[in-house]
This record gives structure tokens, sequence and C-alpha cells, in this order.
């Protein structure tokens, strides 16, 4: 059947390609070798079992590799038995006696059980030699198992790496048993772990490594990867160990037939047109595309044209909730779905059934993509055909016209950012949560990350100990607070009057797929958005049934951060940094479904968007655009051209998408001496994109010149200078003037004055310290009047009906120190006119709830709004830094050594009693303490307060007198 779908591509009139290239990948044949001492007899029994009589060369290096107790990382194609390299040396040893567990990670959940059900094949044929435990631990384990498996871990704990942040490192004192038999972490599909996911799992593993040392453990890890150009570097960037490569693949593989198209349609119309003809020669075939979006328009497209292939097709894609997800597995597994249109979410190795014909709508981005969804067909070991649908996409066109430039090319570096600042900020509360974080600590160096520290300490995410050594979490479960694999969140959708959610969409997509009047696409059911709740997270949606879609318009700007490094690249300078991107989203575009056409634009009214990122950016100098300009060519239109069509070719030097990067051109920046096109990561905090294109900017430029050079349209079009994810409408551009500036930019054209290129000089950067060490004292000031009030009142709240009515509480004494003269006066509740005169009189008052109480008590004496008077209320000050209110006494005691001589219920007791004297005296001592605080805090730059759990703590308190001022802190009450 195969043969007649090649056939059929080549002979049907109804399909029409502009191009059409085939080529032919022959069968590959096996490669075995034989382990050294013999597997034992029930291993070697089970194998056979499984139809398995010898074993791939790989799996023996493996095995060799983990019996030397070495980390190993297996890199092989798909479909070539890496189960069995990490499968056999642990079972090897659990039959030998060995008293030890292995920690089992898997992206995915569906991947867990996958995997889940192989180790259960074992576990039948190894029942009368060994009682092999084993147990899934993840989001869906309920509870009551959850307890049993901590109780009693088994063997092989299978988990992911969202649940071994939240469920076990969180809880790792309920986890000791475990760690301390851990001797193996299998690691499988270690090249997802790249971008924002794999700077968080850097952090988690890494956490993971601090608390095996706590609880003496030191396993080897066994990591599984598809094939990428940097498997070593990424293994021990991950886990800060070093490997072992095993890459030399033994497994055999059937022939492939590749066959690349260009459309004379759309992708997505051709792409369903493929599928049903694929399906009608009974070819059970998987579709991929490259966004959510297409899968539901191709899925819509084949029910709404052939409604009797409804029941056996399928869309499948992120934001399904889980059990949707499950149903689409099973159902392709057990054969009932002849036909799947999928993003990357298939694209990992969970086993859906043996598939015939593979269809990509566009170059999926990378080369180790391409053969990661090729590798999904043919594995029963029949012939198969992969199809690529070229898109309107520089990179697609470019791949069908040169097809040995995509098979044989080598595969991309999978980059982690490991020094994801938003990322690691999100990770130190955790750590701290498990084991306080130490100034000396051997797994954490807070001093290179000084600065990160001092930023938690100061928004009360960390807390650091009195005498400066150790940092402590600031809030309760901060681990909860951390979303491995989406940035910003998820957001949960709602059909009109249902309780249950249809779906979720990430925080980063929220804005462009989901705004109101959007159309999102489910299943293959279309939904008009009705509102989007930002502060509930909460998306309303109700089914429509419309002919356009939605598209937003978008506006950027960028800020220059710093600079990291520059370098003269031709006549290009160019330059690393961090910058700080904000996109506002202004409106959205109605368009007709089939053919494009606009029908509206509607305003959109959401905050700007902002975060701080890295970046790679060149100089546009003002005699490239002056030299455009007379030449009658579009400055604007050629260097926004330019930045179109190297972001897409950024995905041929890294593993990425183009909608990692995110690119702005200026003709005149505003921090630049001329214009600049700056590319940068579109995660905050950057996933390592800019930076390894810093290092291949010259190559970028070549290989952006030659795909718009070799483009055959006048203008510009999609397959060169156009992009679909374009805010500005694709307007303007000019493809000539591109031309002309990557030829100058990369010394093509031959002017003196491009001969030299002057780059600026990168600020210098300081060694980052801690807040405290780089404090400098402050004193108060002497030209200036600081007043320090209390009040003690006659009634309490109870007896006037609440804090609400503090007005009614009528004042027994006040209490004004003034720095001056460093006098105290007291004034009665006959002398309150004058004890209101004397603060209007100071130039900053200060006190402890001042805001919330004295001055509200004060409010059933006169009109005035005193609360516009500056004002320092040191209880708020603390509140802020920390996230909850602390007692006077409590700070006092902790800070100062001292203790309140009574309190507030003692006072009243004693003014009905008559004894004003003693309530004054004990007004005066809250002042003086009061006042106290406020000078420690002045010249240490922190309070200290006593923590049940760990002790005394710190409060960072950097307090600028002069801004409390002129900006009264009642503002933010």
């Amino acid at each position: 059947m195969i043969g007649r779908f090649l056939q059929l591509l080549e002979e049907d009139r109804d399909l029409r390609w502009g191009k059409i290239r085939r080529e032919y990948l022959p069968p590959k044949t096996p490669l075995f070798d034989d382990p050294r001492p013999p597997l034992p007899e029930s291993l070697r029994d089970g194998t056979r079992a499984m139809g398995i009589h010898r074993l791939y060369s790989h799996q023996v290096a493996a095995l060799q590799a983990v019996r030397e107790r070495h980390n190993v990382i297996v890199v092989t194609p798909t479909a070539s038995g890496k189960t069995l390299s990490y499968l056999l040396p642990i079972l090897e040893s659990l039959l030998d006696g060995s008293d030890r567990s292995g920690l089992l990670l898997f992206p995915l959940k569906a991947l867990e059980q996958d995997q889940r059900g192989k180790i259960r094949a074992w576990e039948e044929h190894l029942a009368d030699r060994l009682s092999l435990r084993t147990a899934v631990f993840d989001g869906d384990t309920p509870r009551s198992e959850r307890a049993k498996i901590k109780a009693n871990p088994p063997h092989l704990l299978i988990s992911n790496p969202d649940m071994l942040h939240q469920g076990i490192l969180a809880y790792h004192q309920g986890w000791t048993k475990y760690f301390q038999r851990l001797d193996w972490i299998v690691i499988d599909e270690l090249h997802a772990y790249r971008g924002v996911f794999g700077s968080h799992v850097v952090q988690v593993l890494r956490r993971l490594s601090r608390l095996l040392a706590y609880h003496g453990a030191n396993p080897r890890f066994i990591c599984l990867s598809a094939t990428i150009a940097n498997p070593l570097q990424l293994a021990e960037t991950l886990t800060g160990r070093t490997f072992q490569l095993v890459e030399e693949s033994g497994a055999p593989s059937p022939g492939k037939h590749v066959v690349l198209i260009e459309p004379a349609g759309s992708a997505t119309t051709t792409a369903a047109k493929l599928f049903v003809a694929a399906l009608d020669l009974d070819l059970k075939t998987i579709v991929f595309t490259k966004s959510r979006v297409s899968t539901e328009v191709i899925h819509r497209m084949v029910v709404d044209t052939r409604g009797d292939l409804a029941p056996v097709v399928s869309s499948y894609r992120a934001g399904y909730l889980p059990g949707e997800r499950r149903e689409i597995e099973r159902r392709l597994s057990a054969g009932e779905l002849q036909g799947v249109i999928s993003t990357s979410a298939l694209e990992l190795g969970i086993d859906i059934g043996g598939l015939d014909v593979c269809i990509l709508v566009g170059y999926p981005g990378s080369v180790m993509s391409f053969w990661q969804r090729a590798g999904r067909v043919g594995r029963s070991g029949a012939e198969s055909a992969v199809v690529l649908i070229a898109g309107a996409d520089a990179l697609d066109r470019h791949f069908v016209t040169n097809p040995h430039e995509l098979l044989g090319r080598p595969c991309e570096a999978a980059l982690v950012n490991e020094e994801n600042e938003e990322i690691l900020r999100a990770h130190l509360p955790a750590a701290a949560a498990e084991i306080p974080l130490m100034r000396e600590d051997p797994h954490v160096d807070v001093h290179r990350h000084a600065a990160v520290v001092s930023e938690l300490e100061r928004e009360g995410l960390l807390i650091r100990s009195a005498t400066g050594h150790h940092w402590f979490p600031g809030r309760k479960r901060p681990h909860a607070t951390v979303n491995l694999r989406n940035v910003g969140g998820t957001f949960e959708i709602f059909c009109e009057g249902d309780k249950r959610p249809l779906g979720e969409v990430s925080g980063n997509a929220v804005f462009r797929e989901c705004h109101e009047g959007a159309v999102y696409l489910h299943c293959g059911q279309q939904y008009r958005v009705l509102s989007l709740d930002i502060e509930h997270r909460q998306i309303r949606v109700k089914p429509v049934q419309v002919t356009y879609y939605t598209m937003v318009r978008s506006e950027k700007q960028t800020e220059i951060i710093d600079e990291r490094d520059h370098r003269a690249v031709r006549s290009a300078a160019v330059h690393l940094g961090k910058v700080k991107v904000t996109e506002t989203f202004h409106s959205f575009e109605r368009r007709r479904t089939y053919t494009q056409e606009l029908l509206s634009v509607e305003p959109l009214d959401f905050p700007p968007q902002s975060y701080v990122t890295d970046a790679v950016w060149v100089e546009i100098p003002k005699r490239l655009t002056d030299s455009l300009a007379e030449d009658d060519l579009h400055p604007m239109g050629g260097i926004h051209a330019v930045e179109h069509a190297a972001i897409s070719l950024v995905p041929l030097f890294c593993l990425c998408d183009r909608n990692d990067v995110g690119g702005i051109s200026f003709t005149r920046h505003p921090q630049l001496e001329g214009g600049a096109i700056f590319l940068y990561d579109g995660y905050p905090g950057g996933a390592g994109i800019a930076n390894h294109v810093f290092h291949v900017f010259e190559d970028l430029l070549h290989r952006t010149l030659r795909v718009i050079a070799d483009c055959g349209c006048e203008e510009g079009c999609p397959s060169c200078i156009q992009s679909p994810k374009c805010g500005s409408g694709n307007k303007p551009l000019d493809k000539r003037a591109a031309m002309r500036a990557l030829q100058w930019l990369l010394g093509e054209i031959a002017e003196d004055q491009n001969a030299s290129v002057s780059t600026r000089t990168c600020p210098s950067r300081k060694e980052p310290v801690f807040d405290g060490e780089s404090y400098s004292p402050r004193e108060l000031p002497t030209d200036k009047r600081i007043c320090v009030v209390d009040l003690e009142t006659q009634l309490s709240a109870e007896e006037v009906g609440g804090w609400d009515a503090a007005r009614q509480m009528r004042v027994a004494v006040g209490v004004v120190w003034d720095s001056t003269d460093n006098t105290i006066t007291t004034y009665d509740e006959s002398k309150v006119d004058e004890l209101i005169a004397h603060l209007k009189r100071a130039d900053l008052i200060i006190g402890f709830n001042i805001l919330r109480f004295d001055y509200e008590v004060l409010r059933g004496y006169t009109f005035e709004n005193l609360r516009r008077l500056p004002t320092l209320d040191l209880l708020l000050a603390v509140q802020d830094a920390l996230g909850r209110r602390l007692k006077l006494d409590t700070l006092v005691t902790a800070t100062l050594g001292l203790g309140k001589t009574a309190d507030g219920l003692q006072s009243l007791r004693w003014f009905k009693e008559g004894r004003l004297d003693l309530v004054t005296e004990y007004c005066i001592h809250d002042v003086e303490m009061t006042r106290d605080l406020l000078l420690f805090a002045l010249q240490n730059g922190y309070l200290l307060y006593d923590r049940s759990d760990v002790g005394s703590v710190r409060i960072p308190l950097e307090l600028n007198l002069s801004v409390f001022m002129h900006q009264p802190q009642a503002a933010a009450v």
C-alpha cells in the first residue's frame, strides 16, 4: 500500500505540487554483541521470551558501562531498544541480591505508563527469582497510594520532573529510606530537557543532588536521548556529573521513503487531503503540525469533508485534559484510531502502535525533531513514508529545493541556560525549604548568585539568619508556586455554564490565543472567547460555527539592560546582553479561514507585558540607512525583512522553534547611535539561544542573504521575508533593501567608510555581594525634624464597636520624640490640638501601626487628613518586607534584647484606675523602642525577629527616609 500511496503522490491530478522531491533511505542491518560476562540465565530467558535472541551493540555497551559504575548516556534513534539499555543492568544488580532502588524519570505521564507496561512484563517473568516492586508516583497517583509508596518504597519508582519537584524533594524527610537506597537515576528523552523546561530541570536535579548528599547517597545516572549534537554537554549540564557516551546504534531500521512537497495551495489543506488519501488506502497515519491551531484546523477540515472518518481520527495536543489525552493514546495503541493529527506532543517515544505514514505540515524546526517524527513510522519492520509539506516559510522551501541539506544535515545542539536568573530565583526558596541554604553551601554557590539571593531577601521570599550564615524560606510551600513547564502558569478554559474545565492554555500564550473575541479550537470544535479573567486565571468560551480565524496585533519595545560581550563581524558590530522586552497587544484581526481575507480589525485593551531576557543585536549605522534611502529603498522595510528571515533560520543552528525567538528592528534605537536588529530569547531570563546565535552570527547572516536572494519572488513573500507571527502585519518590508543591508553588513559592498567598525566598551561588572555587606550605614538627618509618636487610648476597640470605630476610642495620652532637641513631649486629651500641631511641624513622622491606628484615633479630633503628612509606618515597612505583620514586642525582643513593660489592655486598666502616670510611662517606653528600632534599621539595614522553626532571622529594611518625606507611605495603604 505504501507503493500505491507514493504513486498517488506522483500521479493524482487533484494533488497539484509546485515542486516534489523523493528520496529513499535504505534499510539498515542490525549489529549485535554479547555481554561479557553473560547476563544471568533468568534475564536471557526473559529476552528470548520477548523475541530478543541477541542484544544490539549499543545495549551491550550501556550494560558494560553501568557495570563499571560509570554514568552513561545512550544516544540512538527512535525505536532502537533503549529501554533494555537501562533495565538490564538494573535487573542484573537486583537479581544479585542488591537491596537498592532506582528512580526512573520521564518527561510525560504517557511515557511513564508506557514504560510501566514494559517493566510489568519483567515483573511477571522474574516472579520466581525476584519480587520486583515498581510504582508510578505522579500527579495521578491517589493520595492513599502515595502514603503507602513512601512508607515502603519500591525497587523502581517511576515519576517525572514535576512530581520530583513538588512531591518528593519538597517532602524529602519522608523519603529518607528511599534516598539512602537509591543507586540509579534514569532520565529518559534527555533531549526534551532544553529551553525553559530544561533550565527548570537543571535546578530540580541540582536540588536532588544536594539532598542525595545530605542523605548519603551517590547514585549512577543512566540517560537516554535522541540524536543531538551535544549529548555529553547536555547530560553534564543537567546533572553536574561526567558521563560515558554510547552513540553507535546497533538497531536495524526498515527502508523509508521521504517525499518533500512544495504545494500549490496551503500546507494545511494539502495535509488534510493527503491524510484522507492515506486513510483510504488503509494506511495508519500521523500528521504532525507546528501549532495547536493548525492541529485543530486540519482535524476540522477532515471531519467536515469526510464525516465517515470522524470515529477513526482524532486531534492531539497540549491543552487537552489528561483524561482526554490518555483516551486518545489508548485508542491509538488498541488500533481503534486509524489516524491522528498532533503537535509535537506525540513526538516523544510513546508506543502508539504501528504507523505507516508520517505527514509533516512544515519543517518542524530542527533536524532532531524531523528524525524523531519520522521515527514514529515503520516500527513494524515494514517500509514507510514520510512526507514533508513545505509551509510558507523560507526554511521549508529551502529544504524542498535542497533535500540533501535536510537528510544529510547533522542534528542541532540542545540548549539549556543554567544561568537563567528568573528560574534560579524560583528554585532557591524551594532549596532553602528542603535544607537551609548556607553561606558556604557545597551545592549552591550563593556567593555567585548574591544579587538574586539579596533580591529574594528584599521580597521576603528568603529570610536570613541573624548571623548572616543561613537562609530560610520566607513563605510556606514555595514549591507550589513554581511551574516547570509554563511561563506565566496556566489558565483554565470553561465552556459557558459548565463548571468542569474544557482545557487549559499557558500564560505566555493566553493573550495571543484567548483574548476576548478570539476563536479558540478544541478537538475540532470552534469556540468564541467571551471573557478572559486574568486575576482568577479563567477563560469563558461558548461553541460557535464561524468561517474566520483570529490573530493578534502587537507593538514591541526593547530596552538594553546590560551588554555582556561584543565583537566585529565583517562590517557589523554584534552585541550580546540582557534586554527588557515590552509587548502591547492592541488589536486582533478576523480573517477568512480559507482565503486569509482580512474581515475586520478589533481593539484590545491589555496592560503591556514585560520581561527581561537574553538578546543578540547588530547595529545598523546611519550611513547604511542613508545609503538605502538615497537609492529609493525603504530602510525600515529592509532591516525589518532581515529580522524576519534571520529568525526563521535560527533553528538551523540550535535546537529550538522559530516561536522561541523574538525580534524587533529600529532605524534609530534610543540607546544607540543608529538603528539595530534585535533577536531575543522568547522567555524570561533566556533559554541560551541568543548566546549561541552570537557565536554563529556571521553564518546566520550568510544563510539569510542566500535564502532571500534564492527566492524567486519580486517583492518578498512568506518563503523569504514575511513572518506569520509579525505583530505589525508584515509592514513595512523591502526585499531589495534587505539584500543590500545584508551585503553591507557582510562587507560585500566595498565602501571606504565600512572598513572599520567601532564597538562600545562593555560596562564594568561589579562582583555581587549580599545585602547588608554592601549596606552603607545611615543616620538621622540633622537638618530635618523627625518625630516618633505613639498613642494610648481610653477605650478599647471592643467598647466602641470594633476597629472601624477607632476615632471613638479617645486619647488617653500621646507621646512625641523630636529629633531636633532629642526631647520627649507628652500630651493628654486636653492637648490633642497641640499634639497635632507638633506633628504638622515635622519633616517626617514615624510610628508603629500609625496609619491604621494612631491617625484613625486622631480623626476623632480633626477634619484634617493626617495621612497626607510625610509618614513612615514601621509596621507596614516590616509587613512589606516580610509578607506579614509582627508585633512591636516581637521585633524589640529579637533586635534590641528588650521587652515591653506592659500591653495595651494593661494600659486601659491603668487609665480606668486613674493611673495616667503609668499609662504615660508605658507610652514613652513604646516611643523609645520604636525610635531605637528605627536607628538600628538605619545603621544595619535590617531588623530581627525570632521564628519558632529556625530561631533569629533578619528582615531586610533599607530605609531611605527622604523617600518617605516626599511620598507619603499612606498612598500604598
